[in-house]
């Protein structure tokens, strides 16, 4: 108290006084400095060395920063102004936390009124401004809780009546204010009446209802579906009853979903049930995590005994391998594909077409689906109509091939009757003459004979390169007969070569198929023109999204003059089995067969006609590279010799007298048997010393192929040359085309037959 004036410590009684307020009084200078400090001021800052300085630090409760200077309620007392009473807070630097102090200031003036300085009252508040704020707190929690929650709450008497509500339940019901929601009672509120009354009964038992789920009917007299909170209340002393408050969320849209899920649940369950096809899901693993049903109609399998095992623990190892390759290029393509994959059955193995696909989760594919249908009747149907569509052309060219054919006929026959009437007597030149005729026709006979059999023959694709306008140069004559004398035929082929990648018995058949439908097209005659030359522009064909556009520079066209097409029926000509012709006129596979070729050998074919003015058929191919395989000439040469054993074996007394001959011509000696069995026989008395078995493959009691798996059995290493006039998929069905057979096709030439053994010989 060194700094307090003599003024006031004099006067005992003022400080007394002061000291008996019951709040914390200071009083300062004009330079604020301390005059006096009553004890409740001590008290509350008990000890501060400086209880002005405490004071000029007061922090603003708004934002808790310190005030400015002249902000501070002493400098604004010693600059005149009265302050009543003001809050602030202090915080102090070796205490934790911050206090409440409720603090007034007014200046104290001389006699002149002049101000002299300033009494500073205060007050610690902390406690009380605690609880002020507390209750604040609670008070707008409760509000928030009540008043802003987005769930309904309701208050509602046992008997129905409805106390109190927030906003959330009236927008949820429908309601556009508290007392047209009052006016109800709780059972209106209700879809069903007696559902409150089951929770009322429940709720006596418990006293209060969790996720309890209820319909209440809206304003508009719509379903709501909510969950509750439910509690019972007490009733307040003297009243009878009680109440209820509960809380609601509305669910109306999960109860949709649910019934939308549910829904689709069972219409996928029942789709999956009636598919005539398979469906399936694997995982990365191979495993199956999902089969529809008609795993048990197609394999005997019930779903439970695929799912969760591999395609190994399931089917045959090569098609489980072929299987799980096709998922690898699923996945790794992540782009679906079509797969034509082998399945056994009971019955043997069949053709299914897969289509598999990639289920992709934000950028990785998790799964791998698929659908899939047998095809093999179809398959098996598509490959006789096929054959049927070529054996329906093969009938149309009877008639024109039995004319080339008779005029062959009639140059061989005539000839070699003049050369067995001229033997010894006529000239040598004339005799030459008249047996290189006879040679000449039957080469153009062996020439027509197997166009017709490359026409007619069923076997795999096997795409080469070949030169489209040399292909239709030997078709013409072919075409010609087709289509009738009363159809103007014209070929035309550019200066260049138009090389194409392709099957040449497909591309033959597109051809073929074309020229026949645009005969149809013609019954009265007209003019069928084909034409094949590259394009200066390549066309692009639209490729998969993975793919680039691929160029196509090879036109193929055929333009006819017939009745053309209307754009109702131009649409689906590739449509498989649609015929414009009338009943049991046409199979309706022509055209969707063209179009299957010309999109496996990866070209486009565009359609324009005008009704009553024909029909044009646009086909583009990619243009390939490289040295078509040209058939060598015949050598004039005479044929090698040799001197090994052969055992010669065929049916024909004429084409085995015929063979016999030019193998003793050419220095072999030649063992002859015109069957199997015989040829046996032959073996066992020359005790195998035999070089080469030359036979025929269809013969009578035993073939060809059985009789060399018989001798090689007997000789291992035998070598074997076979020689037959028919095609391919009979020679096939014998088990003769398998491994490296050596096959020689009649007519043969004695030159022909003489190398083809040598090679087998020599091999």
């Amino acid at each position: 108290m060194d700094t307090v004036s003599t003024n006031w410590t004099d006067s005992l009684l003022v400080q007394t006084t002061l000291d008996a307020v019951p709040r914390g009084l200071l009083v300062v200078d004009s330079d604020r400095c301390l005059l006096f400090a009553n004890s409740q001021a001590k008290a509350v800052l008990h000890g501060s060395p400086d209880y002005v300085r405490e004071f000029l630090t007061l922090l603003d409760p708004a934002t808790e920063r310190p005030l400015p200077p002249d902000r501070n309620p002493i400098s604004r007392a010693l600059r005149g102004e009265t302050i009543e009473s003001e809050e602030y807070l202090l915080r102090r630097p070796r205490e934790a936390g911050t206090r409440w102090f409720e603090c007034g200031a007014r200046p104290t003036r001389s006699g002149e009124g002049a101000i002299t300085g300033a009494v500073f009252a205060f007050s610690n508040i902390t406690e009380r401004k605690k609880k002020e704020l507390a209750r604040e707190s609670v008070s707008q929690l409760r509000d928030f809780i009540y008043y802003e929650n987005l769930a309904g709450i309701v208050h509602a008497t046992i008997d129905g009546r409805i106390l109190d509500c927030n906003d959330a339940i009236l927008r949820m019901w429908g309601y556009s204010s508290k007392q047209e929601l009052f006016a109800l009672r709780a059972p209106q509120i209700h879809y069903d009446p007696s559902e409150r009354d089951r929770m009322l009964r429940k709720l006596a038992e418990k006293g209060r209802l969790s996720e309890y789920e209820v319909c209440f009917r809206r304003k508009d007299g719509s379903r709501c579906w909510a969950l509750l909170n439910v509690r019972l209340l007490d009733a307040p002393i003297g009243e009878v009853g009680g109440s209820i408050i509960a809380t609601v969320i509305d669910i109306t849209a999960r109860k949709a979903q649910e019934e939308n899920l549910r829904l689709s649940e069972q219409r996928f369950s029942a789709f999956m049930h009636h598919l005539p096809g398979i469906a399936f899901i694997k995982d990365l693993q191979g495993k199956y995590v999902y089969y529809n049903e008609a795993s048990w109609a197609q394999f005997q399998l019930r779903p439970e005994d695929i799912v969760g095992k591999t395609d190994e623990e399931i089917w045959r190892a090569e098609n489980a391998e072929r299987y799980r390759e096709n998922d690898h290029a699923v996945i790794v393509g992540r782009r679906p594909i079509e797969f034509v994959e082998p399945v056994t059955h009971a019955d043997g193995v069949h053709s299914w077409l897969i289509y598999k696909f990639p289920i992709v989760e934000g950028d990785k594919v998790i799964l791998v689906g698929g659908v899939g249908i047998d095809i093999t009747e179809r398959t098996i149907l598509e490959d006789q109509l096929t054959q049927a569509r070529k054996m329906e052309a093969l009938g149309r060219l009877a008639g024109g091939v039995a004319h080339d054919f008779n005029n062959l006929l009639t140059v061989i026959s005539g000839y070699g009757q003049l050369a067995l009437e001229g033997a010894g007597n006529a000239a040598t030149d004339h005799m030459i003459t008249w047996l290189q005729e006879i040679l000449n026709s039957s080469r153009r006979a062996s020439g027509l004979t197997g166009q017709l059999l490359a026409f007619s023959r069923r076997q795999a694709i096997q795409p080469r390169l070949l030169d489209l306008g040399d292909l239709l140069g030997n078709m013409q004559r072919l075409l010609q007969r087709v289509i009738g004398e009363h159809v103007e035929l014209i070929v035309h082929r550019g200066p260049e070569p138009c090389l194409i990648r392709a099957d040449a018995h497909q591309i033959e058949q597109v051809v073929m198929n074309l020229a026949v439908n645009a005969r149809d097209a013609m019954p009265l005659g007209g003019s069928l023109e084909i034409v094949c030359r590259l394009l200066e522009d390549p066309v692009l064909r639209a490729a998969a999204e993975d793919e680039t556009p691929q160029p196509l520079g090879v036109l193929l066209e055929v333009r006819d003059t017939g009745i053309g097409m209307d754009e109702t029926i131009r649409p689906q000509i590739f449509d498989p089995f649609f015929t414009s012709k009338e009943k049991g006129k046409g199979t309706g596979l022509g055209l969707s067969t063209v179009y299957g070729i010309v999109s496996q050998a990866k070209g486009r074919i565009d359609v324009e006609s005008v009704p009553g003015e024909g029909t044009v058929f646009r086909i583009y191919f990619p243009t390939a590279a490289g040295e078509v395989d040209l058939v060598p000439p015949s050598r004039q040469s005479s044929a090698p010799q040799g001197v090994e054993t052969i055992l010669l074996v065929e049916d024909e007394n004429s084409v085995r007298a015929l063979a016999e001959t030019i193998l003793v011509r050419q220095g072999y000696k030649v063992l002859v048997a015109e069957s199997g069995l015989q040829a046996i026989c032959i073996w066992e008395e020359r005790n195998a010393r035999v070089d080469v078995l030359l036979t025929d493959v269809i013969m009578p009691q035993m073939s060809g192929g059985e009789l060399a798996h018989i001798l090689r059995q007997k000789k291992p290493g035998l070598k074997v040359l076979f020689m037959s006039g028919y095609t391919d998929d009979m020679l096939a069905s014998h088990g003769v085309l398998a491994g490296e057979t050596q096959l020689i096709q009649k007519p043969f030439t004695a030159e022909g037959l003489g190398r083809k053994l040598r090679d087998v010989l020599d091999a």
